[in-house]
């Protein structure tokens, strides 16, 4: 094992499911008080509602597909 190894012996990677994933971004959705599609549209003119949604679409975009013309598409 080599120095650099050891130093990070401590990281655990944890792989989540499909549903473990749907699960975290409706929980997302939720904590940013949107839907899917009201979070797209938010992104889709580049403005949010708030922080929490902004930063909930930073997450959850790259999830699903964005739509070709889309403020957004450019972003991700």
């Amino acid at each position: 094992m080599t120095e650099c190894d050891a130093e990070y012996d401590d990281i655990e990677v944890i792989m989540l499911s499909d549903d473990d994933v749907r699960e975290a971004v409706a929980n997302a959705l939720a904590e940013a008080g949107c839907t899917w599609e009201e979070l797209q549209q938010q992104a889709a003119v580049g403005r949010f509602d708030s922080h929490i949604a902004h930063n909930t679409w930073f997450v959850v975009s790259s999830f699903q597909p964005l739509p070709e013309d889309s403020v957004a598409a450019g972003r991700k």
